[in-house]
């Protein structure tokens, strides 16, 4: 009894070991997405220092393009096919109508259509369903370069699997190759993070689980050194993932949404002891359809990250970063904020709080500790140049910033603000694509659409809010460009007094 006892023990002492050896190579730190461009690796990786970000590649090992050696011009037998069906008449070399006796196959969505038979690849562009038949319309023979060639009655007709990008996939034995191509090519680049998005697509041949656990073994086995990880939490798999993200993109405009699917999600994975991350967010430059990233709508995901305890895949080219003038801003308040997320930071009050989807925060280094700030940020109002008087309200006292920009066509200069507490000068000319921001601290500036410096202006006269309502008017000396006058629109924003946060003693600024 009392040797049973002790093997027992000794069991769940080892289980217990394996579960702890296992988890430790777990990680919910957030990553920086790269987009292959082995040239652009040193830049970024030094972008990640600086932000405390892991580097991550993208990977996709199971995808064949059309215009593959594996497509034409002899398609691979090995091409996964979802099924066979069967002609109902032979098929000569110039037919683009043609009927198959009716199978479930036509009826699941496929975003190109392939079909094998024999050494052709035929794409069929519509099908119809009668009592006993599929009428296959519009067809193209010898599809990317194959061969069009006549075939009997006999000869199997396989569909084949696609994917939304418009590729086609590998069967097992394939997919085991290309798998370990890909995977001595990977031991060979300087990315310390692998990412497999849409990883069940490795299983849907017919080993399922079994084949994405090989494949993933695959890669551990050339990368034993790198961080894994994929977008789905499957049993089998979930030993073999150094972590999980849904590949979720969020932006400010889905506020709502990313707290209710967060606090779905939050707890399943806590169930399965699986470090998670809460998707992704893109840092975008301006053009015709949108506005530049602005530090504000960074700081409100990364609180979200904070509030679920959870990384998060940052989208953020080289290009990007060289391009937009808060890129450094930017990669000092990931620093922050994942710092004090890792660390434990944040009371469970102040988590509690940033899971508010219309709440926004800032964080400041300040001597030996962090300053926490509540942010009150407006809507846009935008300025007729007639009778520009409005209510802005406050739910703080004290000074306030502003952003202006300037878009159609013309300028603006001379700009006034008046409030029941002073007036505001801003003695500048802002042209049509710039934009004007005005800070806490009183400094003023002018930059591009992307927010690089162009001008720095001296601000004149008082900035300053009491609590609730105030009226403010605003005034400017318009230069329109051919009766078309330029369109411009004002945010403001205030602040609470800081909560102060004890930095961590290995992290103190």
């Amino acid at each position: 009894m009392k040797n049973t006892l002790a093997i027992g023990l000794l069991m769940l002492f080892a289980m217990a070991c394996f579960a702890q050896d296992t988890l430790s190579l777990r990680s919910t730190k957030s990553y920086l997405l790269a987009d292959g461009n082995e040239k652009e690796v040193a830049f970024l990786k030094e972008k990640c220092r600086q932000a405390g970000l892991d580097l991550g590649l993208s990977v996709v090992a199971n995808r064949i393009p059309t215009d593959s050696r594996l497509v034409a011009p002899k398609p691979s037998q090995h091409l996964l096919k979802q099924g066979v069906m069967e002609l109902q008449s032979s098929l000569d070399e110039r037919q683009t109508v043609f009927a198959v006796y009716r199978s479930e196959l036509l009826e699941k969505p496929s975003s190109i259509n392939v079909l094998q038979i024999e050494d052709e690849l035929i794409v069929y562009r519509t099908s119809e369903a009668n009592v006993s038949f599929h009428i296959l319309y519009h067809c193209t023979r010898g599809a990317f370069g194959t061969k069009t060639t006549p075939h009997p009655k006999n000869a199997p007709l396989y569909k084949l699997w696609d994917t939304p990008d418009r590729t086609l996939l590998p069967d097992l034995e394939l997919q085991d190759q290309m798998a370990q191509t890909e995977a001595k090519k990977l031991a060979n680049t300087d990315y310390p993070l692998l990412i497999f998005n849409d990883l069940k697509s490795y299983g849907y041949n017919e080993q399922g689980d079994s084949a994405i656990c090989g494949f993933l073994d695959t890669m551990r086995k050339y990368n034993p050194n790198k961080l894994l990880q994929a977008d789905l939490l499957a049993p089998m798999a979930n030993r073999k993932l150094n972590r999980v993200n849904e590949n979720q993109l969020w932006n400010e405009s889905m506020r709502t949404k990313i707290v209710e699917t967060l606090n779905e999600r939050q707890a399943y994975y806590i169930e399965n002891h699986m470090p998670w991350m809460i998707g992704n967010f893109q840092i975008l430059l301006a053009d015709k359809n949108r506005k530049a990233t602005t530090l504000e709508e960074l700081e409100w995901f990364l609180s979200k990250a904070a509030a679920f305890e959870g990384g998060f895949g940052l989208i953020f080219s080289a290009e990007t970063m060289r391009k937009h003038g808060l890129t450094d801003t930017f990669l000092d308040a990931i620093d922050i904020w994942e710092t004090l997320r890792l660390e434990d930071s944040f009371s469970e009050a102040q988590k509690e709080q940033f899971k508010d989807p219309y709440g926004n925060w800032h964080i400041e280094k300040a001597d030996s500790t962090y300053l926490l700030y509540t942010e009150h940020i407006s809507r846009r109002y935008f300025c007729n140049f007639e009778d520009d008087t409005w209510s802005w309200n406050s739910p703080h006292k004290g000074h306030f910033a502003l952003q202006i920009c300037v878009g159609g066509k013309g300028n603006i200069r001379e700009l006034e603000f008046r409030t029941p507490n002073g007036i505001l000068y801003l003695p500048c000319t802002l042209k049509a694509g710039q934009n004007l921001i005005f800070d806490f601290d009183g400094s003023a500036y002018i930059t591009d659409q992307n927010y690089n410096k162009i001008e720095e202006i001296v601000a004149q006269g008082t900035s300053f809010l009491d609590e609730g309502t105030s009226e403010v008017s605003f005034r400017c000396e318009v230069n329109d460009e051919g009766k078309k006058q330029p369109e411009v629109t004002v945010r403001y924003l205030t602040r609470s007094e800081p909560e102060v946060i004890h930095c961590p003693p290995s992290r103190t600024p």
